[in-house]
């Protein structure tokens, strides 16, 4: 099992009169070496503001299968 979280920029959006979100992948989340806390790891080159959510990593299939609900 990994040890980190997949961190995503999440934006809200409407297609065809229904409100829709999009997430993109910009990060990783670590337990903090010390104990408490969480170190967070943002891609290089990735401007991120707006809502975070991190969620376990996921397999390409188990992405696509997310993302499509």
């Amino acid at each position: 099992m990994s040890n980190h979280l997949s961190v995503y920029v999440v934006t809200e959006f409407e297609a065809d009169g229904e409100k829709r979100k999009s997430y993109t992948r910009v990060g990783k989340v670590f337990p903090h070496a010390k104990g408490e806390g969480f170190n967070i790891q943002i891609t290089e080159g990735i401007a991120v503001s707006g809502n975070l959510v991190a969620f376990p990593p996921k397999t390409k299939d188990e992405v696509s299968n997310f993302f499509d609900e």
